[in-house]
């Protein structure tokens, strides 16, 4: 999520807010859900303000041309993650596919449903090969904000540089020796020859869309505020 580094800091509102936490955290946690929303709302309207800015006016503010550079980023990062849930949503189909292959089956043999259960498998293992390839090479600029290697993007959001938005990237690849932090998607050892296989790879790919999806909303959220905070300053 966004971090804010200002030379400022609210220390009576921090003060405030953490009294009202200890006091009564139901009452806290409402405030807090609605203040985001607000957040949220304002800063989509300013995307599209800060979006539609004059060339002009960005040429006499570097700092709005980088936070537009900025939020294109944000927008080519969650492309990228929509092309990964669409892998992931195949990866589902074709794990319920041999779900249906492992049913009793009139007029089919086993070695028959082995066999098209092992090509499931294989089309599944090259979708896990094509999901680290779509993180690995998103790149926006020299910027990659998936494949978990660091990347991450800081914008000024005044002119002076006395406010910056540090936002960090996410790790979308395919978890492996090399990135052992990436999605938690099993290789098919048994070529879903077993159910108990089957079902641990189902739960992983569900969870993988959940984290997928997560990701992009998150970019969204964060492309969102850094406008809103950017039209603020202008002023």
């Amino acid at each position: 999520m966004i971090a804010i580094d200002r030379s400022t800091t609210g220390t009576a509102r921090s003060a405030i807010a953490a009294l009202e936490e200890f006091a009564n955290p139901k009452t806290a946690y409402r405030r807090r859900k609605a203040d985001r929303a607000e957040a949220l709302a304002r800063g989509r309207k300013a995307l599209v303000r800060l979006k539609t800015t004059p060339h002009d006016d960005k040429v006499r503010a570097p700092h709005l041309a980088a936070a537009v550079a900025a939020i294109e980023t944000l927008e080519a990062a969650v492309l990228s993650l929509d092309a990964i849930v669409h892998r992931l949503s195949d990866a589902r189909e074709l794990v319920d596919a041999a779900q249906v292959e492992a049913g009793d089956r009139p007029g089919h043999v086993e070695d028959e449903e082995n066999g098209t259960r092992a090509l499931l498998a294989e089309r599944y293992d090259e979708l896990r090969s094509d999901i680290t390839r779509i993180a690995s090479t998103a790149y926006a600029g020299r910027t990659n904000l998936l494949d978990g290697l660091g990347g991450q993007l800081e914008i000024s959001l005044d002119a002076g540089g006395r406010a910056k938005a540090v936002i960090p990237g996410v790790n979308a690849a395919v978890r492996s020796e090399v990135n052992p932090h990436g999605l938690d998607l099993p290789p098919p050892e048994l070529a879903f020859s077993t159910a108990a296989e089957r079902e641990a790879i189902a739960q992983a790919v569900a969870a993988a869309i959940q984290q997928i999806h997560a990701f992009a909303a998150r970019f969204e959220v964060d492309a969102a505020l850094m406008a809103a905070k950017v039209q603020s300053m202008r002023k």
